[in-house]
């Protein structure tokens, strides 16, 4: 297993993004008032997981980290490395995200929703920081997302995943 940005880490990509997923429905749940039930993976991919919405309709959700990959591969090879993020970057790692989960060919027919979930445990990247960061950003356009999330690892402070939701452009 990964040990940089380690926190959403699990064996397998299926429990690691249901996971995910049901951590996101945590957070909306609790910060957002949005209230998502019965999360499960999916298959074939995509979506990555669905949920029902508190009408009963089906939920489509797609699952993308926010991680750097070159800070990952170094703590791999055992040195102690992480990423500053610069002003703009996450932005960018964001718009990249959404965009190629907007032009996935979802399975399973009509969904009524279909977000983006969007997570990371990078260690010098905050909550504070990335709202910031984001505050002013919209994302897109897109076709097909409905809705997009960046959410971050679990804070003992709050007792719950911070999670922020992010401007789509349709």
């Amino acid at each position: 297993m990964r040990r940089y940005a380690s926190f959403f880490e699990w064996y397998e990509k299926g429990p690691k993004e249901l996971g995910v997923v049901e951590s996101l429905v945590e957070a909306l749940t609790r910060v957002h008032g949005i209230h998502l039930h019965s999360p499960r993976e999916y298959t074939p991919d995509p979506p990555d997981c669905v949920a029902v919405n508190a009408q009963g309709e089906l939920i489509a959700i797609e699952v993308a980290e926010v991680v750097c990959e070159a800070a990952a591969r170094l703590n791999a090879q055992g040195q102690d490395v992480y990423r500053h993020w610069r002003p703009g970057e996450l932005s960018a790692h964001v718009a990249r995200e959404i965009q190629d989960k907007d032009r996935k060919v979802f399975h399973g027919g009509l969904y009524a929703e279909v977000v983006a979930c969007l997570f990371t445990d990078e260690p010098a990247l905050k909550f504070e920081l990335a709202s910031t960061e984001l505050a002013g950003s919209s994302f897109g356009p897109v076709r097909q997302l409905t809705s997009a999330y960046l959410l971050f690892s679990y804070d003992p402070g709050t007792k719950s995943y911070p999670a922020i939701r992010l401007a789509l452009q349709r």
